[in-house]
């Protein structure tokens, strides 16, 4: 009765979902190499003037300020051809030109056509005002923006640029290779088709719905694989099937079914979190291991602190496109963003330009702050990579980093990148969490990462085994149906 039920189970949820399936380990390998087509920071970045102009002190332009103004950050980029200001807090103005002080102009026509030359200079085929959202801008959040200029380019790549008529933004700039790729890759896997990524909440119940079930379904077939398996022990033969089809789907699911049940698990995990029965930490702790999981810990802005005239470090660095007034805990500096690089400046030296860097004594106030005497912990400089400061190698995190292993029954430790400011908090909830999803998903394993010749071996060989084994499903279900088509009409004459 045990193997019929899961029989059957297997048979009704391949058919429903073995074509799902197909597409995403196809698309997965796409996906190592080709992601979501986005207008990525660096692009702006690219495209944005280097800052210059007649620009004031901090005095004047902190005057424009009411009295009642409370400022919680300030940032300096240029806006076409001049400087501006950007004020976050309460009772602040947000954008003022820095040259003059006074407000930036409404978006128009102008300044959206200006923006569309400063991304392309190709002759434009043609411009769209959008009232729907498309494959290329398919999030449900964006209806806020609309109308939605969308601009075509008369050029080779066939180029299409996004702009939000609300705020000027550049929302999505694509060519046609990478929406070709897309197609292959990220639209099927992450299932980003329009009709049903715009709506949020549908969506992340049909992965976790889908991949869920798939889980079920890979399971039933994986312990009749091992039954028949266990049943034929003795026998010579390589399969108790003589059917190709069937042959194969059962000789793959015997190889490569545990990866496609944590495949199809991992990408569920993508949208959830980790049960509570499964995490360790106090209910009222749980969130404490992803607050800020990378960037500097903030403290409050105090315009006196920054001691060092920003204007001489505009000076002193070359290229810079913004600018902006931060603070890691109590101590002020620039953060100044180029096109290849962010720079930290130490904002209270004012003999000389000075590269902002965490020291031991920072960080171990920090540790004070946040453990005191009432929990032990150990702080040294970490210099190699350990089993929770690691990535791929095309996004290392950086060495020597500072580390503190604190003595706790999460076994906490936390990382501080003293050139970079990078913070990163991990405990036991944190690394099943990213054993659950990136572990099992991408192979975010540190013994396969410090190795990528292996890494791409294995993650090929499972991909590829993934796919074999759900074409063989694909194949089995249409067979099925044929055969039940052919005896209903069969029945019917």
């Amino acid at each position: 009765m045990f193997r019929k039920i899961l029989k059957l189970t297997h048979k009704i949820l391949g058919l429903l979902l073995s074509i799902l399936f197909l597409m995403w380990f196809l698309s997965g390998i796409v996906m190592i190499y080709h992601s979501f087509p986005r207008a990525s920071q660096q692009d702006k970045l690219e495209r944005q003037q280097v800052i210059d102009g007649n620009l004031p002190d901090m005095e004047t332009l902190l005057s424009v300020l009411p009295d009642s103004a409370q400022v919680r950050s300030l940032s300096m980029e240029m806006y076409f051809d001049r400087p501006v200001v950007h004020f976050r807090g309460k009772n602040t103005p947000e954008t003022l030109y820095a040259d003059s002080l006074q407000p930036v102009e409404a978006i128009n026509d102008e300044t959206i056509e200006r923006t569309a030359a400063q991304w392309r200079s190709s002759p434009i085929l043609r411009v769209d005002s959008m009232y729907k959202l498309d494959q290329w801008i398919p999030f449900g959040r964006l209806r806020e923006e609309f109308p939605i200029y969308k601009y075509t380019f008369a050029d080779d790549g066939r180029h299409e640029l996004y702009i939000s008529s609300k705020t000027g933004r550049v929302l999505q700039f694509t060519d046609k290779d990478q929406r070709l790729w897309a197609w292959l890759g990220a639209i099927p896997h992450w299932v980003y088709f329009t009709s049903l990524r715009q709506n949020q909440v549908a969506w992340i119940n049909f992965v976790k719905w889908s991949s869920g079930i798939g889980c079920i379904m890979c399971l039933a077939g994986l312990i009749l694989s091992i039954q028949l398996a266990w049943r034929n022990r003795h026998k010579k033969l390589f399969s108790p099937y003589r059917k190709r089809w069937f042959k194969w789907h059962y000789v793959s699911g015997l190889i490569f079914g545990i990866f496609t049940i944590t495949f199809a698990f991992s990408g569920m995990m993508s949208l959830m979190d980790i049960p509570d029965w499964m995490k360790k930490a106090p209910k009222e702790k749980q969130d404490m291991s992803r607050r800020i999981p990378w960037g500097g810990s903030e403290g409050r802005f105090v315009a006196s602190a920054y001691r060092l005239d920003y204007r001489k470090v505009l000076e002193a660095v070359d290229s810079v496109k913004s600018i902006e007034w931060a603070t890691w805990q109590k101590y002020p500096y620039y953060r100044l963003t180029t096109d290849s690089q962010t720079i930290n400046i130490d904002a209270t030296d004012t003999t000389a330009i000075r590269i902002f860097l965490l020291t031991e004594d920072m960080v171990r106030k920090e540790a004070v702050k946040m453990y005191g005497d009432s929990i032990p912990y150990k702080l040294d400089l970490l210099t190699e990579y350990d089993q929770d400061y690691y990535g791929r190698k095309k996004d290392r995190t950086q060495l020597p980093v500072y580390r503190i292993i604190v003595d706790d029954e999460m076994h906490t430790r936390h990382y501080y990148q003293p050139e970079t400011l990078m913070q990163r908090r991990v405990d036991d909830d944190g690394r099943l969490r990213r054993l659950f999803y990136s572990g099992l998903h991408s192979l975010n394993i540190k013994f396969l990462t410090d190795r990528p010749v292996l890494w791409n071996i294995v993650m090929y060989t499972l991909l590829l085994g993934g796919t074999f084994l759900s074409l063989t499903g694909v194949v089995l279900s249409i067979k099925w149906i044929i055969r039940k088509a052919n005896r209903f009409f069969k029945q019917k004459v």
